[in-house]
């Protein structure tokens, strides 16, 4: 993950209408997958360090930083084509998918500007978009061990 944005993106974000703007690039992710789906979300596809990202329409939110609970993004793909929608059927839900976001500035789209990877969880496909959950499994709070011994729950070792 950057440390610092460019100085391109901080001008960029600092005005009303700027003439470049950052593109966010999606990469998902799964085992099942040769290689990852990429989506960029513009209207015209971009290459970036020699990929080729398809233009589709995504929303995509960062992840919220708030006291007490793991940090949690969302994301919708636009399922026009269907291929999007059709790899998660066959993959029975995509347990295991990883979609990898990538902030760019379109007049220097091998640099990247910012760049977060999160488990992709609750899948909801309709005819129109695929939309999930993005973020971590909170292993912080789990047990580490799968039995735990307690005099109301284990009386007779105590």
């Amino acid at each position: 993950m950057t440390a610092r944005k460019s100085q391109r993106f901080r001008k960029s974000a600092q005005q009303l209408s700027p003439g470049d703007r950052p593109l966010i690039l999606l990469e998902l992710s799964h085992a099942l997958l040769p290689e990852p789906m990429r989506f960029v979300g513009d209207n015209a596809d971009i290459v970036s360090r020699g990929y080729l990202y398809h233009a589709t329409t995504f929303e995509f939110g960062w992840p919220d930083d708030q006291d007490g609970r793991t940090p949690a993004a969302m994301l919708s793909i636009g399922n026009i084509s269907g291929g999007v929608g059709a790899f998660f059927e066959q993959t029975h839900g995509g347990r295991g998918a990883v979609v990898t976001a990538i902030q760019i500035m379109r007049s220097v789209p091998d640099f990247i500007e910012d760049e977060l990877v999160l488990d992709l969880r609750n899948i909801e496909v309709t005819m129109q978009s695929v939309s999930g959950a993005l973020g971590y499994d909170d292993v912080l709070n789990t047990p580490a061990v799968g039995y735990t011994y307690r005099p109301e729950t284990a009386p007779g070792l105590f």
